[in-house]
């Protein structure tokens, strides 16, 4: 097998001269490198990565762990593969399913040395169930928890939630459907509290039950909200979706049926994704961006023992056309 000694020789340079231009780290000149990777060539040798790492310490990988890719994991990963590759990290996606014991195995590879962190972008198991992996590296999370041994970047569901009403009401909105996430999501109990306060602060306004829905998934939740809303005697003026996706569905759903947004029916999202741009959504924008670039500046503060200090993160509403 070729060594890095057998390279040194062949190229007419010291061992260490091939170590800086093998982990690309201190000066070589051009000439030389040129040398050493001809020389690393004509050898057809391989760096032995695994043993750097080992003398490192670190992999210089970051799993991140998700049930699924869609439109918001695809905006969250992005952001936090770039600011890892400006660090010289990578990220390896683990897609589990929503499969506990998937994303048991995706947590062990940083028992085994494998990779250095985890991000957690959706869970299965339950935090009392992921938090003893903390003592084989760091774990940061976008998801609300409140805890010393995960790293959590998250907005203040409660405060955005209640802006968003505040200014349906302010546009004229008297009566408003609420299209919420999982119900025992932090983020959701949150918003369902703001929800309640909206409208012990607004008693002349009603609270209609019947257009409160939890436990909305992704799928065709959008179409179902547009069928019902244009099938029932009752109808709210307004809806507030918890994610864009849905609300534009909704959107597509009621051009279809021949509804007109404003006109009939005000819509407003969460989160300020591509396709709010793209349908023309009210929406608040919760910087999805700034979270994934704390959660990884964060993990990387943990590996490399530096002071870690998050960005602030504020919540803007952002007016479009599909409300008045």
């Amino acid at each position: 097998m070729t060594t890095i000694i057998d390279v040194a020789k062949k190229a007419g340079v010291s061992k260490s001269t091939v170590s800086r231009v093998v982990s690309n780290k201190g000066y070589v000149s051009q000439e030389t490198r040129q040398k050493i990777e001809k020389a690393m060539h004509e050898l057809g040798y391989i760096p032995n990565m695994l043993a750097r790492n080992l003398q490192s310490g670190l992999t210089k990988t970051i799993a991140f762990i998700s049930h699924d890719f869609n439109q918001h994991t695809s905006i969250f990963l992005n952001a936090f593969t770039k600011t890892a590759l400006d660090h010289d990290f990578y990220v390896n996606l683990y897609v589990t399913g929503g499969d506990k014991d998937k994303e048991l195995d995706a947590l062990n590879l940083m028992k085994y040395k494998q990779v250095d962190a985890i991000f957690i972008f959706t869970r299965s198991n339950s935090w009392d169930k992921i938090i003893p992996f903390k003592k084989f590296g760091p774990i940061s999370t976008w998801h609300r928890i409140d805890s010393p041994d995960i790293y959590s970047s998250y907005v203040n569901q409660y405060e955005s939630y209640l802006m968003s009403l505040e200014f349906l009401l302010t546009r004229g909105y008297q009566s408003i459907g609420h299209i919420l996430g999982d119900e025992n999501n932090k983020n959701t109990i949150a918003r369902i509290k703001a929800l309640n306060h909206f409208y012990d602060y607004h008693p002349e306004l009603k609270k209609d039950c019947d257009w409160i829905f939890v436990n909305s998934s992704h799928l065709n939740t959008g179409r179902h909200i547009a069928q019902k809303w244009a099938s029932s005697v009752h109808k709210p003026d307004g809806l507030v979706f918890y994610t864009d996706f849905i609300a534009a569905e909704c959107i597509s759903e009621l051009q279809l049926l021949g509804i007109k947004v404003p006109e009939d029916l005000g819509i407003m999202g969460f989160d300020n994704s591509t396709i709010s741009e793209i349908v023309h959504l009210t929406t608040v924008d919760c910087h999805l961006e700034t979270q994934a670039l704390n959660c990884f500046n964060y993990l990387h503060s943990q590996l490399k023992q530096l002071d870690f200090k998050p960005k602030d993160i504020t919540q803007d509403l952002v007016i479009r056309s599909s409300t008045k």
